[in-house]
């Protein structure tokens, strides 16, 4: 909805707009704007530069992609959302964050991959099946189109799980049959860009409890992909919340993954 123009919005109208409003800045040219000022300027630009690819490129249009690849994906979501993804990188969109949407959502206990209870049979038969259907159908698109090479997809969620079934770590509604939160370890799945294709990089202890081998912090994943998209991770900003100079990315970005 935010990149579609109204239906009484032509280009040619969206243009005009824009016209008058660079003619109303001009008017206040000879004022040094304030920062903040500034900010909502390039806000702005991004905003029109976004709107006016959608409407040039259309990669909003799923009904352009052939049945066969829909199929392909899964006619999920978050199938149908990796389509959109790799359509945006197509129209030269730098940066892409797809969500898990599904049904489960509405289960209180444990919406989505937050199994508190009935983990096994909720990622056999719920969660992983189209997961996995759309992630390598998304890979192997992407390698088919000769994207791979520039696109670094990272998946994950914001923590793992407990090595041992039943056991209650934070949240009391976590039943015998499920997993509680876990910070200690976790897993990423990181494919093209930098990073060469199968491999396992660290490893965690026999349980998969804790990391063994290699630890990656998520400040590091952070780095890593901040240094693909070539930002430097050491870049310094204002934190206005602790009135201090903090650094974008506090991590090291992960070698030897290439």
């Amino acid at each position: 909805q935010g990149v579609r123009l109204p239906g009484d919005v032509t280009m040619s109208r969206f243009g005009r707009r824009t016209e008058l409003l660079d003619h109303v800045e001009d008017l206040s040219a000879f004022r040094t704007p304030p920062k903040m000022s500034t900010v909502l300027d390039t806000n702005y630009a991004t905003a029109k530069q976004l709107v006016e690819r959608a409407q040039r490129n259309a990669p909003f249009s799923l009904g352009d992609e052939p049945a066969t690849v829909r199929d392909r994906y899964g006619r999920t979501r978050f199938g149908q959302s990796l389509i959109l993804a790799r359509r945006l990188v197509e129209s030269g969109i730098p940066f892409v964050t797809v969500n898990w949407d599904d049904d489960t959502k509405f289960d209180k206990v444990s919406p989505q991959w937050d199994t508190h209870h009935n983990n096994f049979k909720k990622l056999k038969e719920d969660l992983c099946p189209p997961f996995d259907r759309a992630f390598s159908a998304f890979v192997a698109d992407l390698d088919a189109r000769g994207l791979l090479e520039t696109t670094m997809v990272v998946a994950l969620g914001e923590f793992g799980r407990t090595p041992h079934v039943g056991v209650i770590t934070q949240n009391g509604m976590t039943e015998k049959t499920g997993r509680d939160h876990w910070p200690h370890a976790f897993t990423a799945l990181v494919a093209g860009g930098p990073v060469r294709g199968g491999q396992i990089y660290g490893a965690t202890n026999a349980t998969g409890g804790y990391v063994a081998d290699n630890p990656v912090s998520p400040s590091d994943l952070a780095a890593t992909i901040l240094t693909h998209l070539d930002v430097n991770p050491k870049l310094t900003y204002f934190d206005r919340f602790q009135n201090e100079e903090r650094h974008l990315c506090e991590g090291l970005p992960v070698e030897g993954l290439g």
